[in-house]
């Protein structure tokens, strides 16, 4: 995937008094909510941190944000305090013993390709994936797919990686073998497993082929789900957290998925393209992925949301993380909000800590919204409908002004403190 493109967002206040009235334009939301986080989701990727606050509160404890970067250079892992989440390449282990260090409760992860062998990966024991290219090409050239007219597969934006046949129970035992003894050797939490996939159909992988033994609909889904029932669970009872990166899957098969794993991550988070204006989810789309969020923890597993734009996309920054904060709860999920890949979440707007919800999300309207012990959270996920909203109280926009009612336009979200 290519890296997100930045944009920039404006807001004006309207005053009334010793209060005001927060009024976003359809663009915007207030500039001092500055840089947040860093991703480029792609093969190869070489780190990524994942970060949230929790406290114990009436109804359980509450999820945040997370940081989460996935780049083509690795730089060494720096958490703050309640990280729960490091998910590092294989190589990256000499990290874990300083992130544990500096934040004892962190879960530190290793990044794994589900689908692929990549011949490019030179570091012996020490893959991007389960399975060496020298070995399957060597031993097992029967785990290679191939397509319709009978050549091997590469995928089309990063041809060093070769489509493995997720559905081989011989290749499963292998890949689950190897990649159970490297987290027992290498003292990791876990794994993050990627391109967890219902279909491989897409330009950026086949561009048109058609892999000749799941040629029909449905048919890579059920590979796929072999693969989770057979390693997720065999994994999951050595005692660590195995976790999907679940794109493509509808509701149903998400659901089913996600119980033979700890816990899933979901891309494009409220927004579908990280372009100026572009790709803000709104109606049933944004219901959706809302669901996925409250079916995870439905089940106790943890949700990683994954949302991409600029670093000075702030209205996309607010409307993924209120619409995270209608529905999270426990202390397993975090958000975050990928803007390329150099920097950690900084901006202390964007940290902000709630506190306990003293309650569920609520639809007032066609506006949603939720109160915490030290704040609020309110959403518009309509695609062309300005709300005005009371708020019942005096809270503090992003920028510390205080507010009686908000102003939001389609798609948009705010984090209100409490005055």
């Amino acid at each position: 995937m290519a890296p997100p493109r930045p944009f920039l967002w404006y807001t004006s206040h309207v005053i009334k008094g010793k209060k005001s009235v927060l009024r976003l334009s359809p663009a915007g939301t207030p500039v001092r909510l500055a840089l947040v986080v860093v991703v480029v989701v792609a093969v190869g990727a070489a780190v990524v941190s994942v970060s949230g606050s929790a406290r114990t509160g009436p109804i359980g404890p509450t999820s945040d944000l997370a940081a989460l970067r996935l780049c083509g250079q690795s730089r060494p892992v720096q958490p703050v305090a309640r990280y729960r989440y490091a998910i590092l390449q294989a190589w990256e282990y000499r990290q874990i013993r300083g992130i544990k260090r500096r934040s004892p409760g962190t879960k530190v992860l290793v990044y794994k390709d589900i689908a692929s062998t990549r011949d490019d990966a030179r570091r012996a024991g020490l893959l991007p994936t389960g399975v060496g290219y020298a070995y399957a090409n060597r031993r097992h050239p029967e785990w290679f797919l191939r397509d319709t007219q009978g050549r091997r597969v590469s995928w089309s934006d990063w041809p060093h990686a070769w489509q493995m046949d997720v559905g081989s129970r011989s290749y499963q035992q292998a890949w689950e073998r190897n990649v159970a003894a490297e987290l027992r050797r290498r003292g990791w939490d876990g794994v993050f497993l990627d391109n967890v996939a219902a279909s491989m159909q897409y330009p950026s992988y086949l561009d048109g082929r058609v892999l000749a033994r799941y040629p029909g609909p449905g048919d890579y889904q059920r590979a796929t789900f072999r693969f989770l029932r057979n390693v997720g669970p065999g994994l999951r009872r050595q005692h660590v957290l195995v976790v999907g990166n679940i794109n493509d899957a509808r509701t149903r098969v998400w659901s089913r998925w996600v119980s033979y794993l700890s816990g899933a991550a979901k891309e494009w988070w409220t927004k579908s393209a990280p372009g100026f204006g572009a790709g803000a989810l709104t109606g049933a789309a944004w219901k959706y992925q809302m669901r996925l969020l409250e079916r995870a923890q439905a089940r106790n597993k943890a949700f990683v949301a994954i949302a991409y734009g600029r670093v000075d996309d702030l209205a996309a920054m607010e409307y993924a993380r209120a619409s995270f904060l209608l529905f999270a709860r426990g202390s397993r999920s975090a958000l975050t909000f990928s803007t390329g890949c150099g920097a950690e979440p900084s901006a202390p707007d964007w940290r902000q800590d709630l506190g306990v919800p003293t309650g569920g999300a609520s639809r007032v309207g066609v506006v949603w919204r939720r109160t915490f012990a030290d704040g609020m959270a309110v959403v518009n996920p309509t695609a062309g409908q300005s709300v005005t909203l009371p708020l019942g109280g005096t809270y503090l926009d992003p920028s510390g002004a205080p507010v009686t009612s908000v102003v939001l336009p389609p798609h948009s979200g705010l984090v209100l403190r409490r005055a």
